[in-house]
C-alpha cells in the first residue's frame, strides 16, 4: 500500500527554539546541509523531510531506519536494511509530505497560485489543455492546473527522471473529478495516480507502481517527530 504523511512548518521563532534538537535528531550529513541554508524555512523543510521520512517508514514497517539514507538507482534514496520499501519527499509553502510504499513511488505537493502564463501551452498535452482551458473561471483554472501539475510531477518523481523527461510526452486522462490515469508513453505502463484531498490552498498527488493507495493523508507535527526520534 502507498501511504502519505504530512507535517506543517512552524513559525521562524519556534523553529529557532527547536533547531538544536532537530539538528541532533538527524544524521550528521543532514544536519550539515541544514546549517548551510540561507533561509530558515528551507532548513526547516530539509530537517522535517528527513524526520518525517523516518517517522513514516517506522509507522508503516515497524522498523526504525538507522544511519543515513542510501542513494540508489536514479538518485532516489532508500532506507538501509529495510527491503522492499520506497519513499519520496515533497514540500511547498508551509507543508512537507512523504509517500511511503511497497511500490516505486513519487509524491508532489504544490501551493495553489496564479497559473503561470504560457506554462500549460508549453508543457501540457492537447487533452490536458482542453480540460484546463474549459474551466469556467480563473479559480477553477488554477485548481485544474495544479491538479495536473502535481499528478505529472508525482509520475516523473516515481520514475526518477524529474524534468529531464518532457511533461508533454505523456498525458493525464481525467476520468472524473478525482480519478486520473496515464497514457501516451510506454514508461507510464504499470503506474497509477491518486489526487489526494488536502488543506485549502494546496494540491497533493501521488503516483505508484501499484494501485493500492490509502484514502487519506496522515498528519503529524514537528514536536511529534522530535519525540519519536528521541525514543
Amino acid at each position: 500500500m502507498t501511504r502519505l504523511f504530512a507535517c506543517k512548518l512552524v513559525n521562524d521563532n519556534d523553529f529557532e527554539l527547536l533547531k538544536p534538537a532537530l539538528l541532533q535528531s538527524v544524521p550528521a550529513s543532514c544536519a550539515e546541509r541544514a546549517r548551510g541554508f540561507y533561509h530558515a524555512a528551507d532548513a526547516q523543510r530539509h530537517l522535517i523531510g528527513e524526520l518525517l521520512a523516518r517517522y513514516a517508514i517506522e509507522q508503516v514497517t515497524g522498523t526504525r531506519p538507522n544511519g543515513s539514507f542510501i542513494v540508489g538507482e536514479k538518485g532516489k534514496p532508500h532506507p538501509e536494511g529495510i527491503n522492499g520499501m520506497h519513499f519520496n519527499v515533497s514540500h511547498s509553502g508551509e507543508w512537507v509530505v512523504v509517500a511511503v510504499s511497497a511500490y516505486t513511488v513519487g509524491v508532489d505537493v504544490e501551493r495553489i497560485r496564479k497559473v503561470p502564463d504560457g506554462v500549460a501551452e508549453r508543457f501540457f498535452s492537447e487533452p490536458e489543455k482542453q480540460w484546463l482551458f474549459s474551466s469556467y473561471d480563473e479559480s477553477e483554472k488554477a485548481h485544474r492546473f495544479f491538479t495536473l501539475w502535481t499528478l505529472k510531477e508525482s509520475f516523473l518523481k516515481a520514475i526518477g527522471k524529474g524534468l529531464s523527461k518532457s511533461l508533454s510526452s505523456f498525458t493525464i486522462i481525467t476520468n472524473s473529478s478525482d480519478s486520473f490515469s496515464l497514457v501516451h508513453d510506454e514508461e507510464t505502463t504499470g503506474f497509477f495516480l491518486k489526487a489526494y484531498p488536502f488543506v485549502d490552498g494546496y494540491k497533493l498527488a501521488a503516483c505508484a507502481a501499484g494501485n493500492d493507495f490509502a484514502e487519506e493523508t496522515a498528519y503529524t507535527d514537528i514536536r511529534q517527530l522530535l519525540k519519536n526520534a528521541a525514543l
